[in-house]
């Protein structure tokens, strides 16, 4: 039976429509896959834009996108962290609270900052902390109800806010201070100084032994009375007016010929990084010395007789016209809090401390429009990092 012309002719016409509709059809999927792709990109690109750190996590707290930020604050590569569980961005210690956070959460969701009164703590990669705050959102898709997370760095925020508390009560102190140093400065001068002649004679004399130790201890605390009082002298004393280009890798240099051989015979490494272009800042030399050598003496101290202090001077990267100093040890650290009050005035962690070294560092340094920062944690060390506007000379 010969094949009909007709009905074949009519089946390749078929074949060929339904042909071009599924040819039509993949066109169509292309151009919509392009559009979600292109749609997708435009996302991506807004929210790598975003000044905040913007993360996105399912109802189980496992991370489903992150933006460039949230790698720049924590370390991470994207794709390390898509699909981990959020915890893996929070100290160890905060996670169980944080677990019961989220549940919450989802039960209720809303638009509302998260953890509103709180002391919010994230975790970089390499197991530091910073402060964060962050602002809770939601967002509805075919997978199910998901939370958007913006975060953002408050580090800088809350040392500015922490230096303007500290000058408020320096200023206050100092005042203080000055008032008290100069009552007690004269009698107690007078007083030690009857008291070393009263022993001298009690010594030509051979008065009884129990006598003249009585005379020793009242010289000794005489005399730290007498230090105490210098200590406040220097804490409320405010700069001269007379200024001058100061180089910060001399004011290092010199301290470390006071104490640097001292440091290597307890078996304290001392090594430097100084820019050799020579930092230049406008002030004393002997002031910013002073902060150098308190700087390093504490460093000292806590790392009792073990370990290695690093100073380094170097211009302050992506801030141009201003230099920083940085101490930095391998001691052991200190407690936050311990932390948040190193700076104040008579808290000293030390048996025979005045609690008075550091607060007239951070006293000079501010004397010098700087700034100084504290980084620590325990087991990791400690890292002072002080910042001054660069001086340079007038041209001509």
């Amino acid at each position: 039976m010969k094949p009909d012309a007709g009905a074949l002719a009519h089946e390749v016409s078929a074949l060929k429509e339904r042909l071009a509709e599924l040819e039509a059809r993949q066109a169509e999927q292309k151009r919509a896959e392009w559009a979600l792709r292109e749609s997708e990109d435009r996302a991506r690109a807004l929210l790598d834009a975003a000044s905040e750190g913007v993360l996105i996590v399912d109802r189980n707290a496992r991370i489903l996108s992150v933006n460039a930020k949230v790698e720049q604050m924590f370390g991470w590569v994207r794709d390390q962290l898509v699909g981990e569980p959020l915890e893996v961005l929070l100290p160890e210690r905060m996670r169980p609270a944080h677990a019961r956070h989220i549940t919450r959460y989802f039960a209720d969701p809303r638009v509302r900052p998260m953890g509103k009164g709180l002391d919010l703590l994230a975790r970089r990669r390499d197991g530091g902390e910073f402060p964060v705050e962050i602002s809770l959102s939601f967002i509805e898709t075919e997978d199910g109800r998901q939370a958007m997370a913006f975060i953002t760095d408050i580090t800088q925020r809350l040392a500015v806010e922490r230096a303007i508390r500290q000058a408020e009560r320096l200023a206050a102190l100092g005042t203080l201070a000055a008032g008290v140093a100069h009552e007690i400065n004269n009698p107690v001068g007078i007083m030690s100084s009857r008291i070393e002649l009263m022993l001298m004679e009690a010594q030509e004399r051979h008065l009884p032994d129990d006598l003249v130790e009585d005379l020793r201890v009242l010289h000794r605390n005489a005399l730290r009375v007498v230090r105490i009082a210098q200590s406040l002298l220097s804490f409320a004393r405010q700069s001269p007016a007379d200024r001058q280009a100061v180089d910060l890798n001399r004011c290092v240099e010199d301290t470390l010929l006071l104490i640097a051989r001292q440091m290597g015979q307890e078996g304290i490494r001392v090594v430097t990084h100084l820019d050799p272009t020579g930092p230049v800042v406008l002030g004393h030399a002997n002031a910013l010395e002073q902060v150098v050598l308190n700087l390093v003496s504490n460093a000292r101290d806590a790392m009792g007789g073990e370990g290695e202090v690093s100073i380094e001077s170097s211009f302050v990267p992506d801030r141009p016209g201003w230099v920083q100093l940085t101490v930095r040890d391998t001691g052991p650290g200190m407690p936050p809090e311990v932390l948040s009050r190193i700076f104040d005035p008579f808290f000293t962690t030390k048996e025979r401390g005045t609690g008075l070294g550091l607060s007239v560092s951070y006293g000079i340094v501010r004397d010098h429009s700087g700034t100084i920062d504290v980084q620590s944690d325990p087991g990791r060390g400690t890292t002072f990092t002080m910042t001054f506007p660069e001086f340079k000379a007038p041209s001509g």
